[in-house]
């Protein structure tokens, strides 16, 4: 046992002295956060990780051509979505990935996919179409491409297809007068957030024109529309008169809207977190809470928040000019968590109390919770044999370098730290 432990401190000693890249991460601030891991994908470098409470890695991977973005818990599972195959993937507890995903028309979107609790889940797609706006715009083009046609499909378990909205089918691209009608080129809609209201509707986040749009479920019908040129609320109580170019909108427990306001035309521009008590029979949206971004940096894209049980606000800042900087703020706007990456921005952040079922330690690919010879014959045989793309579980199990790849380098780490 003495000697297994040694072996085990030798190869963990072994793993964080070869990759200072993916915890060189600053810590500003953690003063008692709300428990729960954080769940990351870094862009540009291409990591998913599970950070745990005192921000040390829980369980990461080198993802490269898996993409990984949007990682995150869903429901029983953790979902990303490979951006070499243009769908989802779904992994279990057992970092085993138990199924893929995607859209049965149109380009399936990685802004966001839900998995729900009878297990159906929501996708989003895109889809292209030359139009003629000549009969449509004053001095619109005859053939015009018509992109980000947005289309939102529900399947159940099975894959069947049980929903399918398409955006020419409910809304008027000429009501857009945010758009230039007149290019050759027009990109509608920009999807990033698909939330499930409390009346089992949709709530779609459309960063394109500024807007939410609630969506009947059985009909498709758009039963209202907050912020953008086809607005239908009153804004009250928010100097910036609503929201701009937004990410993450979600109707949190006590009935109001949170979102990511990324803030790109508001005048300045400001980057915060809001909070909207909506008044859906009087179309009333009332600014009850925000925090701005206390460097006065504006995220140009991306950027995600999610209130806590407790009542904290977890916020990543997204894509701004400085390194990724994720932060928790209490109600009353004191920040308790501050970090930041110098490996890429954020799409998403999330924090939960989810996690593996399996022994976690790095080289055992057998779960014996032990290094040696079995695993060593795992890895040659994964060498020799295998002709499949990696997976999370041979990633995180195997991949000792964290390089994305599993060759000779690998069995010559693990063959090391068990004879020395």
């Amino acid at each position: 046992m003495i000697k297994h432990t040694k072996y085990i401190i030798l190869f963990i000693s072994f793993i964080l002295s070869n990759n200072r890249d993916y915890t060189d991460f600053e810590i500003i601030i953690n003063d008692n956060p709300s428990p729960g891991k954080i769940f990351i994908h870094t862009q540009v470098a291409d990591y998913m990780a599970i950070l745990d409470e005192s921000l040390n890695p829980y369980w990461y991977i080198k993802s490269d051509f898996l993409g990984g973005i949007d990682f995150k818990p869903n429901g029983d599972y953790l979902s990303y979505y490979n951006k070499t195959n243009n769908y989802w993937v779904i992994s279990n507890e057992n970092m085993e990935e138990v199924d893929t995903l995607q859209c049965t028309v149109g380009m399936t979107d990685y802004h966001d996919i839900r998995i729900l609790d009878n297990g159906n889940y929501i996708l989003q797609a895109y889809d292209s179409l030359i139009v003629d706006m000549s009969t449509i715009a004053p001095g619109g083009h005859p053939n015009a491409l018509i992109k980000g046609i947005l289309r939102i499909q529900e399947f159940n378990e099975n894959h069947d297809l049980l929903f399918d909205w398409f955006a020419l089918d409910h809304l008027d691209i000429e009501d857009y007068s945010n758009l230039n009608l007149t290019n050759q080129q027009i990109t509608w809609m920009h999807g990033n957030s698909i939330e499930i209201d409390y009346d089992n509707n949709i709530i779609l986040s459309n960063r394109r024109s500024s807007e939410l749009l609630k969506i009947d479920r059985t009909t498709g019908e758009i039963i209202w529309i907050l912020g953008g040129p086809l607005n239908e609320y009153e804004i009250i109580n928010d100097n910036f008169n609503g929201f701009s170019k937004q990410h993450d909108a979600r109707r949190i427990t006590n009935g109001n809207i949170l979102l990511f306001d990324n803030g790109n035309n508001h005048n300045p521009p400001t980057s915060r977190i809001a909070e909207y008590q909506i008044d859906e029979e009087n179309k009333i949206a009332t600014l009850i809470w925000e925090f701005l971004n206390p460097y006065n940096n504006v995220s140009l894209s991306m950027g995600s928040c999610q209130r806590l049980p407790n009542g904290n606000t977890l916020i990543n800042w997204g894509n701004t000019i400085n390194p990724s900087r994720i932060m928790e703020v209490e109600y009353d706007k004191d920040v308790v968590l501050e970090f930041t990456y110098s490996l890429g921005h954020c799409y998403k952040v999330r924090k939960s109390d989810w996690e593996f079922n399996i022994p976690m330690l790095i080289g055992d690919p057998n779960l014996d919770n032990q290094i040696n010879i079995l695993d060593i014959m795992y890895q040659v045989n994964f060498v020799l044999y295998n002709d499949t793309s990696l997976n999370l579980f041979d990633l995180y199990k195997i991949d000792l370098d964290k390089d994305a790849s599993i060759n000779i380098t690998d069995i010559i780490n693990l063959v090391n730290i068990i004879l020395y």
